[in-house]
Order: C-alpha cells, then sequence, then structure tokens
C-alpha cells in the first residue's frame, strides 16, 4: 500500500510537517514510538537537505530530529529537553489552516 498526500504551497507544506512533527514527538514522549522509529518516519539525514531549500526551519527541528536516538542512548535525562527544542522551532512554523490538495491511496 502506498500513501500520497498532495500538498500545495510553502506555508501549507510547513504546516502538514509540523503537525506531523509534533505528534511524533508526543509518541516518543508516550513511549508508543522510539526515537528511532521516529527517524524511519519523518527525521532521516536525507529530509533535512530536501527541506533545507524549502523551510529552513522544519529542516533545522528535522536536524535536531536525528539526533534524538543519540541524546536516548548518551543522556536520556536530557531527551524531554531535546523534544521541546524541536517543538518549540515546529511551533514556530506552524500556519493554519492546513489545505491537502488530494489524497491518494494505492495497494
Amino acid at each position: 500500500m502506498k500513501l500520497i498526500i498532495e500538498i500545495d504551497g510553502k506555508k501549507h507544506i510547513d504546516s502538514y510537517l509540523s503537525i506531523l512533527s509534533v505528534g511524533i514527538l508526543n509518541c516518543i514522549e508516550k513511549g508508543i514510538l522510539t526515537a528511532a522509529e521516529a527517524m524511519d518516519i519523518l527525521y532521516s539525514p536525507k529530509l533535512i537537505n530536501m527541506f533545507e531549500s524549502v523551510s529552513p526551519s522544519v529542516s533545522d527541528a528535522i536536524h535536531l530530529g536525528t539526533e534524538l536516538e543519540d541524546v536516548v542512548n548518551i543522556i536520556p535525562t536530557k531527551l524531554s529537553e531535546s523534544i521541546d527544542q524541536i517543538k518549540k522551532i515546529i511551533m514556530s512554523v506552524c500556519k493554519l489552516p492546513l489545505t491537502i490538495i488530494n489524497i491518494f491511496f494505492t495497494v
């Protein structure tokens, strides 16, 4: 199965990624996702460059997200602080309302 979401415009892309990011961070905090799983979903180093030209702030947040697994392994007591730092960046770029142009599901 494949999910393709089409979003038009930088503001809407920023908002969608912000919402996705906050949801992922909340799941990490609640123990639903691990930092490694979060990297598979959004916090991948390959996405940093992809979003750098579109949204430097989102790119910065993704970069910090790629470091969460290291934080968990090296200084686990700083995980909450790291998550809060990412949320602060993300909330500064989130602009609503969010308009999704098309959602496609394929099997």
